[in-house]
């Protein structure tokens, strides 16, 4: 799937329309159709999709997610961390959100800003990490 065809998608899908694109961005992925850049792009437009279902994201695709996004974490790149602090947020993602507060805690040479953006998430998502809708109860 392309960015561009994901981006023309109405703001509210199907739940079902929802997991298909994504399990198909994940297979895209995986077999290298696109890059790494491309499937965060689009990975974000379809977590703005899932949000609008106000369902939290169901496994056993949680859990893909989430074992795809922790492998994928680095905090050499501000844009990286920011798109998949998002994703790891609204998709209440437990174990990347775990490396991401690990990957700061003996790491001297972390760039500030990206620090910041990491610990700033942190605090905002407290305790609720398996909730993304949590403040809206």
């Amino acid at each position: 799937m392309k960015l561009q065809d994901v981006k023309e998608l109405p703001e509210r899908i199907p739940e079902e329309e929802v997991y298909s694109l994504i399990g198909s961005t994940i297979s895209d992925f995986k077999n290298e159709a696109i890059s790494k850049n491309v499937f965060l792009e689009i990975m974000t437009e379809l977590m703005e999709r899932q949000i609008m279902t106000y369902e939290i994201l169901k496994e056993p695709l949680r859990g893909i997610i989430d074992e795809l996004i922790a492998s994928m974490w680095n905090i050499n790149n501000y844009n990286d961390v920011d798109i998949m602090l998002s994703l790891i947020v609204n998709f209440g993602l437990e174990k990347s959100f775990n490396k991401a507060k690990v990957s700061i805690e003996n790491n001297s040479d972390i760039e500030l800003e990206i620090l910041e953006e990491i610990q700033e998430t942190i605090a905002e998502v407290g305790n609720h990490m398996s909730n993304p809708y949590y403040g809206l109860q």
